[in-house]
């Protein structure tokens, strides 16, 4: 009987697009009673609740009425909103379902809500579920991506019939945020995705050249008088672990066996119905996987991204990029300096270092005051890390990271709607260096600033802008080493306008960046900029690969958002830049076509070239004068299959071609995904990677008269590795990951040379030849000059498995078992299976942990 009503509601439901959507939640009553979380819809509550229907296509008819019926529910009680959804189907034997870890995007069917709780039309709370019951939430935020890292304790269970599947959600009211005083309206949606056809609907329609989607949210009313709970989440945890590492008896810190176990606490506390307070006591994050290997041989420091639960979850409020364009990670708070490798490097016979900060505490609230205001707060409290050294039967205690407190502010005013919006931020950082013997860390940091962004004519175009300000507070050591770091080389002999100040004690500076964009419709493009004083740097609690810089760029690009030919949507897009230092220098220029198409086979492909015009590097010569980069082209494509298939997979590859030189690289990457069963995925990612560099930097050693000579080499390298990842999901709330990543990179160097010219017309007046002779030690010398042999090959190996059991809501259990083992040496030749054999016979360090956390809600 159920199913019949709410197919005649389905029917009867106004299906034109465009149409006013808005549905009246129903409260319960202690007559109808709480709906049974079961998936069936068969309780009172439904058939007494008003329904909602008419979902209309995005993908792939854009503005068509769906051709599966949806309809939804919603009621709610002073603990919780309930919704219902039912996806029909008149071929149910078809819908697909595949089992993954809870949140991993999959080819299912789905059906999803979102309630924009607080109604601001920018931000909103979105739960999802497929018919094999895996849950997916997340944040969406307009403007910004997705928050995929939140997580909230909820409930839903599904089930199937002759007549398609259906949804049942029990979504805590502590799990969102929103006004209870306000007038009963939230922004609303309902999506479903029917995976065989790839068609992707909405209750509230959207559209493909939108650049915002809360704001098209329909509406919930009648959700007033709700309670403003005081919600307290407690998440206790208890974590054992054993590890097994190489070492030698000789070693008086050397334990084969190390046993280690420790306690801590997650807490979630709501102030008020839309303000909650996030902390953590001795956090541990011994389940996290770890970060792929790599051989870094630039200047800068490697970017990772964050894995770690309590960073990731609510991230969106404390972001603030920095830098220009989509590909940037530069950003004024980079989470992983919380709980960093401590700073300071042991040197001796014999070495007990700890691998990494402990974080004592953290704490984050957010949420939103005032009217219209959202803010977000963060602290954390580092501990002051001790490391030992035997060095010639001498021990002795080092303090390798002082203590440090992390403070990041975040706030910003919605007006208009969304349309408008004013931000501030602010981020700090403070070392108890007193006593440490470390000289070369500044004590203090600080910026700050304000960001604005300005939406008009129907949201098609967009302003924006930011200002920050630093300032670096230290020891004249620590100031000297931020000026002469690679960000900026305030050490440069030929920039006049800067200089080494070595009676400084703090450095300060400014950025700003700018844009102007129309980001709607077929035709999309926009100016931008960004500016940064030598003197600007956020990298205490930051990520900033340069200052010293002026930025300027352009971008035009054509959108076809609906089939045409054999096409199922494609873009063309053209950039263009200009940057220079503060002395005037042209540091970098070019420009770049490039398009991405899609088919109607889901199969598509992608390509692009650029060409980077000749130009100045203020950092190849790390310090040294600046030099003329030679002219180049580099370009990129690859295609891509249908991922509904039990086997896809992907092709990936770039290349580089330098003007004068003859350097060049190439990379090729494949991706292959086989899902032999609803529960089982594997796939495999190989790349190889080979490159001639023809000025690679080596070394910058002194003559007899003490004047620095800069040398370069030709070097060859190549790189080979794979990601492999095996899940298999036994249901939805247990699972077992396996990650896998053997890596080897030899490069030798060859054909020495050292600076002459460095601004030199020509590339081949720029550098003298060396004649070199090499030692027995492999030391090279010549001219008066040595330097360390720099040929290297390194292998390494990482395998992470995790199993993970949610033994009760909100309740998780991990086994985890990580295994690593790496080592280099100074031959340079590229031997995939010798290196192989090599890595096999290293021995590995192996850590077994078990972590188990209990949800508690009071």
């Amino acid at each position: 009987m159920l199913a019949a009503l709410i197919l005649s509601a389905s029917l009867a439901a106004d299906t034109s697009v465009g149409a006013a959507q808005a549905l009246t939640a129903y409260r319960l009553t202690a007559a109808t009673g709480a709906p049974t979380i079961d998936g069936k819809l068969d309780d009172p509550v439904w058939a007494a609740a008003d329904s909602a229907a008419g979902f209309v296509q995005k993908d792939p008819d854009e503005g068509k009425p769906s051709r599966f019926p949806t309809v939804m529910r919603v009621a709610f009680d002073d603990g919780a909103v309930y919704v219902a959804m039912r996806g029909y189907d008149a071929e149910p034997a078809l819908i697909r379902s595949q089992l993954t870890r809870r949140d991993e995007g999959s080819p299912s069917d789905w059906l999803l809500v979102a309630f924009d709780s607080r109604h601001d039309r920018r931000s909103a709370y979105a739960f999802g579920v497929n018919p094999a019951g895996v849950k997916r939430d997340f944040i969406l935020t307009d403007g910004a991506d997705d928050d995929v890292g939140w997580d909230a304790v909820w409930d839903v269970a599904v089930s199937r019939d002759e007549h398609g599947w259906s949804a049942e959600f029990r979504i805590p009211l502590s799990a969102l945020r929103f006004a209870a005083d306000g007038d009963g309206t939230w922004g609303f949606e309902g999506a479903r995705a029917v995976a065989r056809v790839n068609e992707e609907s909405y209750w509230a329609p959207l559209r493909k050249d939108d650049s915002r989607t809360v704001a098209r949210f329909g509406e919930l009313r009648g959700m007033r008088n709700l309670p403003s709970p005081r919600r307290l989440e407690l998440l206790p945890y208890t974590v054992s672990s054993v590890r097994r590492a190489p070492g030698t008896r000789l070693d008086p810190f050397y334990s084969p066996t190390d046993l280690h176990g420790s306690a801590g606490l997650d807490l979630k506390y709501g102030l008020t119905s839309d303000l909650t307070l996030d902390a953590t006591v001795n956090p541990d994050f011994g389940q996290v996987e770890a970060d792929p290997s790599q051989v870094n041989l630039t200047q800068y420091e490697s970017f990772f991204s964050e894995r770690r639960p309590f960073f990731t979850e609510g991230a969106d409020i404390f972001r603030f990029a920095i830098g220009l364009g989509d590909g940037s990670n530069e950003s004024l708070f980079y989470s992983r300096r919380v709980g960093r490798t401590p700073h300071l490097a042991l040197d001796g016979d014999y070495v007990d270092q700890p691998r990494q900060s402990t974080i004592l505490g953290a704490a984050k609230l957010s949420g939103r005051v005032g009217s219209g205001w959202s803010v977000g707060t963060l602290a954390a409290l580092t501990g002051e890390e001790r490391g030992a050294v035997m060095d010639g039967g001498v021990a002795r205690s080092q303090v390798v990271e002082p203590m440090t407190g992390f403070g990041v502010f975040r706030a910003r005013r919605d007006m208009g709607g969304g349309k408008t919006q004013l931000g501030f931020v602010g981020t700090a950082v403070h070392r108890s260096l007193g006593g440490t013997g470390i000289g070369d860390l500044p004590s203090d940091a600080f910026a700050g600033g304000a960001d604005f962004t300005h939406r008009w004519g129907n949201d098609a175009w967009l302003a924006s802008a930011y200002v920050l300000g630093s300032n670096v507070r230290g020891s004249t050591d620590a100031i000297v080493a931020l000026q002469e770091s690679p960000a900026r080389y305030y050490q440069r002999p030929d920039a006049s306008y800067l200089r080494v100040d070595s009676a400084a004690t703090s450095l300060a500076g400014w950025a700003g960046s700018w844009a102007l964009q129309r980001v709607k419709g077929r035709w999309q493009g926009g100016l931008l900029g960004i500016v940064r004083t030598p003197g600007f740097e956020v990298n205490d609690l930051g990520y900033q690969r340069d200052a010293d810089e002026v930025v300027n760029a352009a971008y035009f690009q054509f959108r076809q958002f609906n089939p045409v030919g054999p096409f199922r949507n494609f873009n063309v897009n053209f950039n263009a830049f200009d940057g220079r230092d503060f002395g005037g220098d042209l540091t970098q220029r070019g420009a770049n076509v490039n398009g991405s198409w899609s088919l109607k086979s889901y199969w598509g492909f992608y390509g692009g070239i650029e060409r980077d015009l000749a130009s100045i590097s203020t950092s190849a010569l790390r310090g040294g004068p600046a030099i003329l980069r030679p002219a180049s082209t580099n370009g990129w494509g690859g295609a891509w299959t249908d991922d509904r298939k039990a086997l896809n997979g992907s092709f990936d590859y770039n290349w580089s071609l330098e003007d004068q030189t003859g350097g060049w690289s190439w990379n090729v990457s494949l991706y292959a995904n086989w899902r032999p069963s609803p529960g089982t995925s594997v796939s495999l990612s190989p790349f190889y990677t080979r490159n001639r560099g023809g000025w690679q930097y080596v070394d910058a050693p002194a003559d007899g008269a003490g004047s620095t000579h800069y040398v370069f080499a030709d070097l060859r390298q190549e790189t080979v590795g794979m990601s492999a990842r095996v899940n298999q999901t036994f249901s939805p709330t247990l699972s077992l990951q396996l990650y896998a990543q053997p890596f080897v990179s030899a490069g030798t160097y060859g054909g020495f040379m050292e600076v002459a010219d460095p601004r030199a017309r020509a590339f081949g007046d720029r550098f003298e030849p060396l004649a070199t002779t090499r030692d027995e030690d492999g030391t090279f010398r010549a001219s008066g000059l040595s330097w360390d042999n720099p040929d290297f090959d390194y292998r390494a190996f990482n395998l992470n498995a995790v199993l993970r059991w949610e033994y009760r809501l909100g309740s998780t259990m991990y086994f985890a078992w990580s295994h690593s083992r790496d080592g280099a040496v100074d031959d340079g030749r590229f031997r995939l299976w010798h290196d192989l054999d090599a890595l096999s016979h290293y021995r590995a360090t192996n850590v077994f942990l078990v972590k188990v956390n209990w949800w508690v809600s009071l």
